[in-house]
């Protein structure tokens, strides 16, 4: 073909901006499988929200109050670093950690033997459901197998120790009749029995298995997994789930939470845990306490010993040297000295705690030593004066001073022991349980709710996703102009989407003699009128052709390429051409439903030469329009191509009508298409809209290409406009038809 209609680049402009409608169009296009994901995800959620075992939620509230340091009735009291012992401020992040401590969660973990995992054996996925629904008991099993439990059976076991390589590994107990169990599992060679309610002990190949079974509520039969786990697991995985926050801001009331899947041991767990938390607080508190009385008591003695011997040796000397009282200023200095004295070893005990976290260096001990060397200073001015003293005086003042500091030290040990017995007796906890744990009624997960709301989002999320990845992966050219760019080749044709063809071709399945062409049926219609145009292109551009066949192929099946034949051939011959339309395609060719035709004779028999082409031919199908069907399906058609009858058919179809347009089968399925193709002076591929792929276009353009025969252009089928393309709709397919006949009735 000499003369092809190219692409006008001034009538139109490549739009390669972000295209909203080609959004809408996928999900459109995929609403089906984007419905059956999201419903798909739905259903999973729904499965698993009603199957999933229940997990409840148990809570308590603890108090943690704030005890500053209780002052005792006197200054120079050496005691009160023994009272902060018991005294001291209980901060809120320091009970957290207690709480999750191995020394409260043990205890919890023996008193309620969290170590031994015992529960009823139920059908997977669907037993607890049915459980959880059912009120009476059924034979357990399926059929009698298996040893599933339906209903609310249950075991208790008070012990269960296993050989220390059987830890975690899970043992069967089969209910009996008369009291009795069965017992299998690791280390087991043959099932044993027991009693229930009577220690047993069973050897195993690694060792005794000691098993207390205290009651079995369950038909004979019922089976029930049992493990020992470590303490140690145990007691990890309680402090695993164990969740303690601070409830608000330092508001010093801690809430301790605890998920599980049997409500009633949740709240024991929780229950003992916070008893033995406010348990230990008391106890701690107490023994501070008594340690510190225990010290004081012991110093008591030595305090009174050294108050006697000072109140001896001052009335001893006195009477020695015949003195009287002390005068005015003797009394006020040994007063001073007194107080110098206890301020003195005040800051000495302060600096001493300092040094404890601090350095030398630092503001505080630096401030404290500047105490220290400003008492000191004053104590030897003191000294200085005693000194000026008569020297009788002097030792009376200083055996004074010494007695008056014993007896105060004394009162201070015997005041401090009373205080410490009324606080013992007294003692509380620093720690309140505020509120205990009630059993829930409710569980908190799964949320039946939020699960099908989060399945149903997921579900579209990953639909329309995969919608997207599909058309990314697949999808075929949807733009003229791409695919123009792409192949190399001119779009001589897009045809849109036919309504009517819809319905034509649900009376097609029917297979009776009416004739069901769309350019018969409806010659109105856009589709029509967009092969019309390549009607006008094909009937110019046959002027000088060495022959007037016209192939018509595709790269895949189910782009079209027959209805186009038929319709195609149908206008051919309404515009005055004597037109043969041949059904190429031998393996599945049905070119004769378009036109109410019986399946018979065709080409197949005309290569074979077992009838003759005036014979075969349907003749006046339409006025001027002629039909040869395929024929019987052939069980060669590859090798029956590549006969000489084949080319000498064509040849005398060429010499007898106008036009020949021959129906070829899928290039990219069949070898056949490539065997006919140099009986044809003009190649036209038909490409499917948003299916057929530029590459699918150029490989069969290649594989024609080895014939020689050339492709002349493509015509476009099944041509939707984007919704948000306004610019495409007004220039590709019927849609610009459309609104020239609607502004047409309008405006008559």
């Amino acid at each position: 073909m000499k003369l092809k209609y190219q692409a006008s680049e001034g009538l139109s402009e490549r739009n390669d901006e972000f295209d909203p409608g080609s959004i809408i169009d996928t999900l459109i296009n995929h609403r089906k499988m984007i419905a059956a994901i999201t419903m798909a995800f739905i259903l999973v959620g729904a499965l698993y929200a009603f199957c999933a075992t229940p997990i409840y939620r148990a809570s308590i509230s603890i108090r943690v109050e704030d005890n500053s340091p209780t002052a005792l009735p006197d200054s120079k009291d050496l005691v009160r670093n023994a009272s902060s012992l018991f005294q001291e401020k209980s901060s809120a992040e320091s009970e957290m950690q207690i709480l999750r401590s191995k020394a409260i969660a043990m205890q919890t973990v023996d008193y309620l033997k969290l170590y031994i995992e015992a529960e009823p054996k139920r059908l997977p996925v669907l037993g607890g459901l049915i459980a959880r629904h059912t009120d009476s008991r059924m034979t357990p099993g399926i059929f009698g197998w298996g040893g599933f439990v339906w209903g609310d059976e249950s075991i208790s076991v008070s012990t269960f120790e296993v050989p220390r390589k059987q830890e975690g590994n899970a043992y069967t107990v089969t209910a009996l009749t008369g009291g009795q169990y069965q017992l299998r599992g690791p280390g087991l060679e043959q099932p044993v029995t027991g009693r229930v309610g009577v220690d047993e002990q069973f050897e195993t190949s690694h060792g005794p298995v000691n098993l207390l079974v205290s009651k079995i509520d369950g038909e004979s039969g019922a089976e029930f997994k049992l493990t020992r786990h470590s303490r140690q697991q145990a007691l990890e995985q309680l402090q695993k789930g164990l969740q303690v926050d601070e409830q608000g801001n330092k508001s010093n009331v801690l809430g301790v939470m605890l998920e599980g899947r049997d409500p009633v041991l949740v709240t024991n767990i929780l229950n003992d845990i916070g008893a033995v938390y406010v348990r230990q607080n008391v106890n701690e508190k107490g023994a501070n306490a008594e340690k510190s009385l225990n010290y004081l008591e012991q110093q008591l003695p030595g305090a009174k010993r050294q108050m006697e011997q000072a109140e001896e040796a001052y009335n001893t000397y006195r009477n020695s040297h015949g003195l009287l009282d002390a005068d005015e200023e003797s009394r006020l200095i040994l007063r001073q000295a007194t107080e110098a004295d206890s301020r003195l070893y005040d800051l000495k005990r302060q600096r001493q705690d300092l040094m404890a976290h601090l350095t030398a260096e630092h503001p505080s001990v630096v401030a404290i030593d500047q105490q220290i060397a400003s008492t000191n200073k004053y104590v030897e001015s003191l000294a200085a004066r005693v000194k000026s003293m008569p020297s009788a005086e002097q030792g009376a003042i200083r055996l004074m001073r010494d007695m008056r500091m014993s007896s105060d030290m004394y009162s201070a040990l015997r005041s401090n022991i009373d205080t410490l017995r009324l606080v013992k007796a007294g003692q509380s906890a620093s720690v309140q349980l505020l509120d205990t744990a009630d059993v829930p009624e409710r569980p908190v997960k799964p949320a039946k709710t939020l699960v099908l709301l989060i399945s149903a989002v997921l579900g579209l999320f990953v639909a329309i996703g995969l919608a997207f990845l599909r058309d990314y992966l697949f999808k075929g050219e949807a733009d003229p102009e791409e695919l123009e760019s792409r192949t190399g080749l001119t779009v001589y044709a897009t045809i849109p989407v036919s309504a009517q063809q819809e319905q034509l071709t649900q009376k097609m399945a029917i297979r009776g003699p009416e004739k069901l062409a769309l350019a018969f049926r409806y010659p109105m219609d856009p589709a029509v009128e967009a092969l019309r145009t390549m009607r006008a292109a094909l009937q110019f551009a046959l002027n000088g052709e060495r022959n007037n066949v016209v192939m018509l192929a595709g790269p895949l099946p189910g782009i079209g390429k027959s209805f186009l034949s038929a319709n195609l051939g149908t206008l051919l011959a309404s515009g005055g051409k004597r037109v043969l339309l041949v059904d190429g395609d031998l393996r599945r060719g049905h070119l004769n439903q378009y036109f109410g035709l019986q399946r018979g004779a065709g080409l197949a028999d005309l290569i074979t030469g077992e009838r003759s082409l005036e014979e075969t031919v349907h003749k006046d199908v339409l006025p001027n329009l002629d039909v040869l069907q395929c024929g019987e399906y052939p069980h060669d058609p590859a090798e029956l191509l590549l006969s000489a009858n084949f080319r000498a058919t064509i040849r005398a179809a060429s010499e007898q009508y106008d036009i020949v347009l021959l129906d070829a089968p899928a290039i990219l399925a069949v070898s056949d298409t490539v065997t006919m193709a140099p009986v044809a002076d003009s190649i036209f591929m038909v490409a499917r809209f948003a299916d057929t792929r530029a590459g699918e276009i150029s490989e069969s353009v290649k594989r024609l290409a080895q014939t020689g025969s050339k492709v002349e252009g493509i015509l476009l089928n099944g041509f939707k406009v984007s919704r948000g393309n306004y610019s495409q709709s007004r220039r590709y397919g019927g849609y610009a038809y459309d609104a020239y006949y609607s502004d047409s009735a309008t405006t008559k």
